[in-house]
């Protein structure tokens, strides 16, 4: 049994994500940047090297470590303890910018109230894991995560009041069927999860304007469940479909749910939806569908595919982030290059159907993909 990271990355509206069991090992190099084509949205991105190994200290010993140009992770994982099929895992990690935060309202990026947020992170994980029929893993996660979290003025306005420095103590139990691959184009998997995650903020004083104060709670609980799976069905045409929904209790803004975007790799459970900004909405409760189908453009030429995307999500805003329309479509369009065995670009385009821009409707942005297999 080991660990792996699912995604974590520097840039904004990136967090550190919580790992999940995965028996290969592994060392990719994953990036990604994407812009708006339509609006005042910020460009958006990540790079970071993902190394998974097993058995690299003895048997029962597993490292897994998530190097970011601005931040780093690391777990530890002691298996078979404290018998077979139960592990634990010591994790450390910290550095700059995982816990920006990017000011969105009906559509348009609010620079004067967006900051930086930097921070560390200590975790303790309990992992149990079975096999069912022999094939399908089923884990348990109880994991806690005590953080110290710093924010710092990024052109934000100067009469706008940065939220208190504060540690932030949080929690998760969780069980997964299955789980999907960390790689950008994963030909066969299956997951069905449910997640619960308190989270505890220590420091609570208003932040904002002194005209429009804005509050932040103590205590926030958030409960999430995924189901879907990935197919290939002939002549390597792959379909793609996952049903994500979530609910939070007591949230604000900093910790609502957060959809929008293509990049598949900001968070460990990314809420994609083609055509809008990063993490542009802010959500108290969500249902989100996403379906992918991938072909190869010809026989010949195999390693050119095509990818369509449709997205689709009814959203309960988050107080104060309220969007004309709760329900919000997003098509995504991407052409992916298998220039090597390793090496796989991928270039792509979305369009937010319900996205508000400019008096109207109709968000597009641009991505660019990179994954290295080493």
């Amino acid at each position: 049994m080991l660990v792996a990271v699912a995604v974590l990355a520097a840039g904004p509206g990136v967090r550190p994500a919580a790992g999940q069991l995965d028996p290969e090992p592994r060392a990719n190099l994953e990036l990604g940047v994407e812009g708006p084509l339509r609006g005042d949205g910020p460009v958006s991105g990540y790079g970071f090297f993902l190394w998974n190994r097993p058995h690299l200290l003895g048997e029962d010993l597993y490292l897994r470590a998530i190097f970011a140009p601005t931040y780093l992770t690391s777990e530890l994982v002691l298996d078979r303890w404290p018998a077979d099929g139960h592990a634990i895992g010591v994790g450390l990690g910290g550095g700059f910018f995982p816990y920006d935060f990017e000011e969105f309202r009906g559509g348009a990026h609010v620079e004067d109230e967006s900051f930086w947020g930097h921070g560390g992170e200590l975790t303790v994980t309990y992992y149990r894991r079975l096999l069912l029929a022999g094939v399908l893993p089923l884990e348990g996660q109880l994991r806690l995560r005590p953080q110290y979290v710093v924010y710092q003025r990024n052109g934000t306005d100067s009469r706008f009041r940065l939220p208190p420095d504060t540690p932030i103590y949080s929690g998760r139990a969780g069980l997964r069927l299955g789980g999907v691959p960390p790689e950008l184009a994963p030909d066969l998997a299956l997951e069905t999860s449910v997640w619960y995650e308190p989270s505890y903020r220590v420091e609570t004083r208003p932040y904002g304007f002194p005209e429009r104060p804005q509050s932040l709670e103590h205590l926030t609980q958030r409960a999430w469940a995924r189901t879907g799976g990935i197919l290939t069905l002939f002549e390597r045409h792959t379909l793609s479909g996952f049903f994500t929904a979530g609910t939070a209790e007591h949230s604000d803004a900093l910790s609502s749910f957060r959809l929008g975007s293509s990049l598949p790799f900001r968070s460990e459970f990314p809420l994609i939806l083609h055509g809008y900004y990063l993490e542009e909405v802010f959500a108290r409760r969500f249902w989100l569908v996403n379906v992918t189908y991938r072909f190869p453009l010809t026989e010949r030429l195999d390693w050119i595919k095509l990818q369509l995307a449709y997205d689709y999500a009814r959203v309960d805003y988050a107080t104060g982030h309220r969007l004309p329309r709760h329900g919000l479509g997003g098509l995504g369009v991407d052409v992916s290059l298998a220039l090597t065995h390793r090496l796989t670009l991928m270039l792509g385009w979305g369009y937010g159907f319900d996205a508000p821009r400019h008096g109207g409707f109709g968000g597009q942005e641009a991505h660019t993909l990179l994954e290295y297999k080493f």
